[in-house]
């Protein structure tokens, strides 16, 4: 019975590990994508030139 719950929560605990990783806290800014072409900053003029 110990080694069932021993295995439960270890499983429990790599999940957490597993899913706190994944999580976009490890990359940094370097993690966004910002569009530029050669008119500057997609975003900035979105509301001016509709994209498909």
């Amino acid at each position: 019975m110990n080694t069932i719950i021993a295995l439960l929560v270890l499983t429990a605990i790599a999940s957490l590990l597993v899913s706190y990783a994944r999580h976009d806290r490890f990359a940094g800014p370097a993690s966004t994508a910002h569009p530029v072409d050669d008119l500057g900053p997609v975003e900035e003029r979105f509301h001016l030139v509709p994209r498909a």
